[in-house]
C-alpha cells in the first residue's frame, strides 16, 4: 500500500491541481487510488470522482479515532491513498494545529509532500521549506513539489537536492488543470471537463511519480469492515450540480437504515422513497419546479426528510436573489434571502434542544453559506449551536416530519436515532 499527503504552504498553492495530476498518472498506470480531503470541504472531493469520490478526514468533526476508522474503511482494496490537505500545512482550528493537515498526517503516520507556489521566488523558497520542515519534527515532510514553476526553478531544485531535500516535481502553470471559482469555492468536479490522458502525461513529465511511490510505500494495519445495507427501506438522495454536498461517511452511515437511491432533480428524475436526505449545494443557481412540487407532497404526506443548508433553502417558502423572489417548496415557514456577502463560515458544536425523529444529544459540524433565513416567529427549532445558525445560534427547523438547518452535521459526531424512519 502507498499513502501520502499533498499539503500546501497556504490556500491557493496548487494542492488540488497537483493531486489531480498525480491521481491521473497513477490511474493510467493501473493503480486503484482512494482520494481523501482534509477538512469539511465538500467541493474538492468531487474533483477526484474520475477515480473515486473523495472522503473527508476531519479531526474536529470526527475525532482522531473517527479519522483512523474512516481511513481504514476506504483504503480497503486500494493501492494508493492520496490525502489532499486544507489551507496551509499547520492551519487548524482556532489558531492551533488541531484538525490541520499536519494533525491528520500525524494521526495516520503518513509522509507529507509540500506543494509550494514558487512564482517569483528563488532561495526564499528554501527558507520557507526548511521552516515548514522544522516546525514540527514529529511530522515526516518527505519533500516538495514546485508549482507555477519555470525553467529557472530547475536550478533551484539542484540547490534543494544539495541540502539533501527531495524535490518530487517542478510543475509549470498549465490550462490543463484550470478550475473556475464562484461564491462557495471551486466549480464542482462534475462541471469540469478534463483530458485525463493529457493530464497523466503532463504529470509523468513534470512529477517524479516513481519517487513518490517509492517514498510512500508502507504497511497499513486496518480492521475489516463489514458492508451493511438494510433492505426494504429506501432513502432518496438528490445528487447533481444543485445538490452535491454530502460526506461520503454520512451516506455510508445511512446504509444500515436502508438502501440509498440517488436521483437528479435537474434531469427531472423523481424516485418515490420512504425517506429523503437532501444535502447542500447550489439551489440558487438552478430551477427545478417539478422537484419542488414532488418534495412538498412527500413532506405533507409526512415522509421523513432531513435537509442541510441548500436543501433547507429549497424547502423554504421563497428564495430572494438580487431583489427577485422565487417560489420554493414551501415546506418550512421561512423565507431565504441570498446575499453576495459571506454570512457564516466555520466549525460548530451543537446540541439537540427539542425532541425530533433523527438526532439526540450533541453533535459537531460546520456552516458555510451566503444566505440569510427569515423564519416566522412560531418556528420550532431542534438545535442550539455555537455558530450563527438560522437565528442567534438556533438551527434545525421542524415541520411535519421534516428537519432542516444550516448545520452540516458529520454523523460520526452525532447520536443518530432510527435515522429517517421517523421512529422517535
Amino acid at each position: 500500500m502507498h499513502a501520502f499527503v499533498i499539503a500546501g504552504t497556504n490556500s491557493g498553492s496548487g494542492k488540488t491541481s497537483i493531486g489531480i495530476s498525480i491521481a491521473s498518472a497513477l490511474m493510467k498506470r493501473g493503480l486503484k487510488v482512494q482520494p481523501f480531503k482534509v477538512g469539511p470541504d465538500f467541493i474538492d472531493p468531487t474533483h477526484y470522482s474520475f477515480c473515486e469520490w473523495g472522503v473527508n478526514l476531519d479531526a474536529f468533526m470526527m475525532g482522531e479515532n473517527g479519522v483512523r476508522r474512516s481511513f481504514c474503511r476506504w483504503v480497503k482494496g486500494k493501492d494508493v491513498a492520496l490525502i489532499e490537505g486544507v489551507m496551509g500545512l499547520f492551519d487548524g482550528y482556532s489558531l492551533t494545529t488541531f484538525s490541520s493537515t499536519a494533525h491528520i498526517a500525524r494521526i495516520l503516520n503518513i509522509p507529507v509532500i509540500l506543494t509550494m507556489n514558487v512564482r517569483a521566488m528563488s532561495v526564499s523558497a528554501l527558507a520557507m521549506f526548511e521552516g515548514f520542515r522544522n516546525y514540527d519534527r514529529r511530522l515526516n515532510v518527505a519533500g516538495v513539489i514546485f508549482n507555477s514553476a519555470t525553467k529557472f526553478h530547475e536550478k533551484l531544485k539542484r540547490i534543494f537536492e544539495e541540502r539533501g531535500y527531495k524535490v518530487f516535481g517542478v510543475v509549470p502553470k498549465t490550462d490543463l488543470l484550470k478550475i473556475e471559482s464562484r461564491h462557495l469555492g471551486l466549480h464542482l468536479g462534475m462541471e469540469v471537463e478534463r483530458d485525463l490522458d493529457r493530464i497523466a502525461e503532463f504529470a509523468e513529465e513534470h512529477i517524479d511519480i516513481d519517487g513518490i511511490l517509492e517514498m510512500s510505500e508502507m504497511d497499513i494495519d486496518c480492521e475489516n469492515f463489514e458492508e451493511t445495507e438494510r433492505d426494504g427501506f429506501k432513502i432518496g438522495v438528490p445528487f447533481d450540480e444543485a445538490f452535491s454536498f454530502y460526506y461520503r461517511d454520512n451516506l455510508e452511515a445511512l446504509r444500515k437504515f436502508g438502501k440509498i437511491e440517488f436521483f437528479s432533480p435537474l434531469k427531472g428524475e423523481r424516485i418515490e422513497c420512504d425517506a429523503y436526505y437532501i444535502g447542500g449545494g447550489y439551489p440558487e443557481l438552478y430551477e427545478f419546479p417539478e422537484f419542488l412540487r414532488f418534495i412538498r407532497k412527500e413532506a405533507l404526506d409526512e415522509k421523513p426528510i432531513y435537509a442541510e443548508c441548500g436543501g433547507m433553502m429549497m424547502l423554504s417558502r421563497t428564495l430572494e436573489i438580487d431583489g427577485k423572489k422565487r417560489k420554493m417548496a414551501g415546506v418550512l415557514d421561512m423565507d431565504i434571502e441570498f446575499t453576495r456577502k459571506l454570512q457564516a463560515l466555520g466549525y460548530i458544536r451543537g446540541e439537540v434542544i427539542r425532541d425530533n425523529p433523527y438526532f439526540t444529544g450533541s453533535f459537531r459540524g460546520h456552516e458555510f453559506h451566503y444566505s440569510i433565513a427569515h423564519p416566522d416567529i412560531d418556528v420550532r427549532f431542534a438545535f442550539r449551536t455555537d455558530g450563527k445558525g438560522i437565528t442567534d445560534g438556533l438551527d434545525g427547523v421542524l415541520a411535519h416530519r421534516t428537519l432542516a438547518g444550516y448545520s452540516h452535521i458529520h454523523f460520526y459526531s452525532a447520536y443518530i436515532k432510527e435515522f429517517l424512519r421517523g421512529n422517535a
